[in-house]
């Protein structure tokens, strides 16, 4: 078992860097969308109202 440990130790540290980096890149990406979709739907609101009245 102990030939193995440091394998593991590897993995476990690879995979916590890539989950990491994983939600950075999701951040980067999804923040930007949602403020945009949700500046439509405020300037879709708006151009309602203003078309109605």
């Amino acid at each position: 078992m102990t030939g193995q440990e440091p394998v593991q130790d590897a993995l476990h540290e690879a995979s916590t860097s890539l989950i990491r980096t994983v939600g950075v890149v999701l951040l980067i990406i999804v923040v930007p969308t949602v403020l945009l979709m949700f500046m439509g739907i405020i300037w879709m609101l708006f151009f309602d109202v203003a078309i109605v009245r």
